[in-house]
């Protein structure tokens, strides 16, 4: 679907479409704005089958509708097509178009033809790229944009994107291997990253240069994928740049990740082997890093590298040196104490994912070792080897982790929940979370050897109620399960109600287990009294 959120966006949206789209029209008017709530544009196209018709563009996507006596020739009548297809909205202006004029197919794969054909040349587009601003003065960052905005008009940006990015970041192409060939009489583009950044202000040269990049993608949107795909080519080849290019090109990274036109993702290229063995991957990590901190939070990089699924940092260090104490030795030479924190924190989420998803492993091939003809003492064997494993393999995190109990016991709780494969029938839910911890109670039980461990466990068993809806309503019969299978005492419970619970869901989570917290309490006072 069309993707705008402002009249500016459609407006433009409009616009590269139709123009990209000029080989399959006769002719068309400048879109303008019909209404702005919501919004809404036109533009009227003769198609080359010379029916005048009027295109709409808004969040539903292109609609069309023809002109009475559209033709230029009135000897011919006007299109049937659009009285199939008035109203009806295309996604792309590409599908309206098919549908409504019959010489569009075929111009469309007359262009493509032609493009296939077409002998690939990347030192002609660079050379192209030169006349562009060949009379511009090198600092009128204005002028240069508003030149490369209008190159999309007769050069083939969408052929020579990867190219194009090359030359944005480099002044040059780059030819197999990664050696950077520039113009034997021009040199480098002086507005490409490389010329932008050099000497004392290299960050104020990238985000000139991140401005370009930006001004040129709004007007030419599928520059976006192309150029990020092209920045891992780039990237792939820092062995080949000078050290000054690298810290440039760390600089212009980071200005468009700040920017967020690019994700961490490309990041990625520096893992391989050839750019980690000597540090060089490590050297430019970090000084991208230094850049990107410089205006963002750790909690930002952090979320970006998640989202990015960059995964450890440390992968980026030298084989020899991916050990804790080399990474917080570098950064604190580095003066960035809060990558060793952040390091510390990543390493304990990978830890803890790793204990949930052994623990659902051994479940789950515990489970697969079992066969419905076995016996009930059988299953219950099969059972309690499987318990036992997953115990085993607790403990063993804990001691490798220094974790306590009560860290240990919710990571247990969650690798048993993700073990069960839930049924899609809504009924079934509550037999199975039943099933499922009267299975593994000895596993829970095991590991809930204090009160505080108990506490742990049912605040984490109803934040997990909480965020999962399918379980929210029978969070009362898990507790009353974990009660008779000796997982929680009555005194945990009764604590958990009065002044323990989380705020999330608490009040329907206490009504739900108002009843069993009633029972357990006048239980207690019947014990109190006996002992009196």
């Amino acid at each position: 679907m069309p993707n705008f959120r402002t009249k500016d966006g459609l407006l433009e949206e409009f616009s590269t479409e139709l123009r990209d789209h000029k080989y399959g029209i006769e002719s068309y008017t400048t879109p303008v704005m019909l209404v702005e709530q919501p919004l809404k544009a036109e533009s009227v196209l003769i198609l080359l089958s010379g029916t005048k018709v009027v295109v709409a563009l808004d969040t539903s996507g292109y609609t069309a509708r023809s002109i009475p006596n559209s033709k230029k020739n009135s000897s011919v009548n006007s299109g049937t097509l659009l009285d199939k297809h008035a109203g009806k909205p295309f996604e792309t202006l590409t599908a309206l178009l098919l549908a409504e004029s019959p010489e569009f197919n075929k111009a469309m794969h007359n262009q493509r033809d032609a493009k296939a054909k077409a002998k690939y040349e990347p030192e002609v587009f660079r050379d192209s790229i030169f006349q562009l601003i060949e009379d511009i003065d090198p600092t009128d960052y204005s002028k240069i944009s508003d030149a490369l905005d209008a190159g999309g008009n007769t050069l083939d940006y969408h052929r020579y994107g990867d190219v194009f990015f090359d030359i944005l970041v480099t002044g040059g192409l780059i030819a197999p291997g990664g050696i950077i060939q520039d113009d034997e009489e021009l040199g480098k583009v002086p507005f490409s990253l490389f010329v932008l950044g050099r000497g004392d202000n290299q960050l104020t040269g990238a985000r000139h240069w991140g401005d370009l990049i930006h001004k040129l993608t709004r007007r030419y949107k599928y520059l976006e994928s192309k150029f990020a795909e092209s920045s891992v080519h780039v990237l792939r080849h820092i062995h080949r740049y000078s050290e000054e290019e690298n810290k440039i090109l760390a600089t212009g990274i980071s200005v468009l990740v700040s920017d967020g036109f690019l994700t961490m993702e490309p990041l990625k290229a520096l893992q391989e082997d050839h750019l980690t063995k000597d540090g060089l991957a490590l050297r430019f990590l970090t000084e991208m890093l230094r850049v990107y901190l410089a205006d963002n939070s750790i909690n930002q990089l952090h979320k970006a590298l998640v989202r990015a699924k960059v995964g450890d940092l440390i992968m980026f260090f030298p084989p020899n040196k991916r050990d804790e104490d080399c990474f917080a030795r570098h950064f604190e030479a580095e003066d960035m104490p809060e990558l060793i924190e952040l390091h510390a924190k990543t390493v304990t989420i990978v830890k803890r994912g790793e204990l949930v998803d052994r623990v659902a492993s051994i479940i789950r091939e515990g489970r697969e070792e079992e066969n419905e003809d076995d016996e009930q003492d059988e299953r219950e064997e099969h059972i309690k080897a499987t318990n036992i494993s997953v115990v085993r393999e607790a403990k063993l995190a804990m001691r490798a982790n220094k974790w306590e109990e009560p860290q240990t016991i919710v990571l247990v709780w969650d690798g048993i929940m993700n073990a069960v494969n839930w049924s899609f029938k809504a009924e079934h839910i509550e037999a199975q979370v039943l099933k499922q911890i009267h299975r593994h109670s000895e596993v829970l039980e095991v590991l809930t050897t204090e009160p505080k461990s108990e506490i742990a466990l049912l605040k984490h068993v109803q934040l997990y109620a909480h965020g999962e809806p399918r379980l929210t309503k029978y969070f009362g019969r898990i507790v009353l399960e974990l009660y008779n299978t000796d997982v929680l005492s009555d005194s945990a419970i009764i604590f958990w109600f009065t002044k323990g619970a989380k705020p999330e869901g608490k009040s329907g989570f206490l009504k739900q287990t108002e009843a069993l917290v009633r029972k357990l309490e006048a239980l207690e006072a019947d014990d109190d009294s006996e002992e009196d």
